[in-house]
C-alpha cells in the first residue's frame, strides 16, 4: 500500500482542551494546548501497510503456485515493485502445502527494502483448498529467524506474532477473506526508534468478480470483462485471480495498537464505507492509496480522526476530520 501519509493530514490540525484545575477555593483554567502528534497514526499505517504485503505476497504465490512472483508489483501488475529476480527467492511445496520467501537485499519500485524471509503455510485448510481463491483455505503466515536474519523492511523488523487469513467463500457473491494479525515492528534508531503494536481483525473482498468499470486519474473510463473469478493472472493454472487488476474492499471490526512512542489508540473501519483499492490506478506508486472508504481512528484521550478517501475516483487525495475543523489532502 502506498503510504497514505496520515502525519501530513493531522499536522496542521488542531484542537483546544481546556483543563479545569482547583486549588483551595479557587480555578484557573490552562492555556489550550494544540493536538499535533502525528507518531501513533504514521505507525499505525506503517503496521498496516506491511500487513497488507505480507499478504498480497502470499496470495500471490500460492496462486501462481509455480514457485514465482512473476507479476506481483511489476510496473504492468501491481505497481511499486521491480521484477523479481535472484534476489527474492520463492519456494513451493505443494503437497505440503507451504510457501517460503525469501528477500536478499531487495529493493523494489516503492522505495522499500526488503530482507529476511516470510513463510506461509496452508496445511490446515478444509474443503481441500489448495489455491488462495479456494474457500476453506486457512494460511498461517510466520516471519521466522532464518540463519540469523529476521524479515526486515527499512531496517525495520516485522515480527508476526499470529497471522492468520481464511478464505470463507462468497459473502454477497464476493469471495473474501478474513485476516486476523498481530504484529511488533522494531524501528531502527535512524527510523526514529521504538517498538510498534499493531492487531487488526479484517474482512477483505475481491469485488469485480464480474464486469465492471474503473474511472482513472485522468477522468476516463476503462471498462472490464472479467467474469467469475479472474482469469489469465500468469500462473500455471486457469481461472487464477488477476490482482494486478482487483478492486479489493478491506473492512474490519476493529483495529488497535501503541506506537513507538508508547501512545495507544484504537479505531475502525467505518460500517457500510470499507476502504477500497483499487489495483488498476496509475501511476503503479499509487497502488495503496484507497480511492474511497472511511476510517476512524483515535488516540488514546484525543479527539477522533475521521479520514474520508473519496468516491472511487483515482484522484490521490482524502479528507481529514478533527471535530468541527476539516482538510482535504492531495498527494
Amino acid at each position: 500500500m502506498k503510504k497514505t501519509k496520515l502525519s501530513l493530514a493531522v499536522a496542521g490540525l488542531m484542537l483546544a482542551s481546556a483543563v479545569i484545575m482547583s486549588s483551595c477555593a479557587k480555578k484557573a483554567t490552562t492555556t489550550p494546548t494544540s493536538d499535533t502528534s502525528t507518531t501513533s497514526s504514521t505507525d499505525n499505517n506503517t503496521a498496516q501497510q506491511s500487513a497488507h504485503d505480507i499478504t498480497n505476497i502470499g496470495s500471490q504465490g500460492i496462486e501462481n503456485n509455480n514457485g514465482s512472483l512473476s507479476t506481483y508489483r511489476t510496473t504492468q501488475g501491481g505497481g511499486m515493485f521491480g521484477p523479481l529476480s535472484t534476489s527474492v527467492t520463492v519456494v513451493i511445496n505443494t503437497s505440503a502445502k507451504n510457501m517460503t520467501v525469501t528477500f536478499n537485499s531487495y529493493m523494489g519500485y516503492d522505495g522499500h527494502l526488503r530482507n529476511g524471509t516470510i513463510y506461509y503455510d496452508w496445511s490446515a485448510s478444509t474443503n481441500n483448498a489448495v489455491w488462495y481463491r479456494d474457500s476453506g483455505l486457512v494460511l498461517n503466515v510466520t516471519t521466522p529467524n532464518v540463519g540469523g536474519t529476521v524479515y526486515t523492511v527499512d531496517g525495520n523488523t516485522v515480527h508476526i506474532n499470529t497471522k492468520t487469513i481464511k478464505n470463507i467463500g462468497r459473502v454477497n457473491g464476493q469471495l473474501t477473506w478474513t485476516d486476523n494479525s498481530d504484529i511488533v515492528i522494531t524501528k531502527t534508531a535512524a527510523n526514529g526508534g521504538g517498538t510498534i503494536l499493531w492487531n487488526a481483525q479484517w474482512n477483505i473482498a475481491l469485488l469485480n468478480t464480474s464486469a465492471y468499470t474503473s474511472t482513472n486519474f485522468d477522468g476516463t473510463a476503462t471498462s472490464h470483462t472479467y467474469p467469475g473469478v479472474f482469469n489469465g493472472y500468469g500462473g500455471t493454472v486457469a481461472n487464477s485471480i488477476n490482482w494486478a487488476q482487483a478492486l479489493v474492499a478491506v473492512s474490519s471490526t476493529n483495529f488497535s495498537g501503541t506506537a513507538s512512542d508508547g501512545e495507544t489508540y484504537s479505531g475502525n473501519i467505518q460500517a457500510g464505507s470499507p476502504l477500497v483499492l483499487n489495483l488498476n490506478c496509475t501511476p503503479y506508486w499509487s497502488k495503496y492509496l484507497y480511492v474511497s472508504g472511511v476510517l476512524n481512528f483515535t488516540p488514546t484521550g484525543k479527539a477522533t480522526r475521521t479520514i474520508n478517501y473519496g468516491n472511487g475516483v483515482c484522484d490521490l487525495s482524502y479528507v481529514v476530520s478533527i471535530g468541527s475543523y476539516s482538510i482535504t489532502i492531495t498527494l
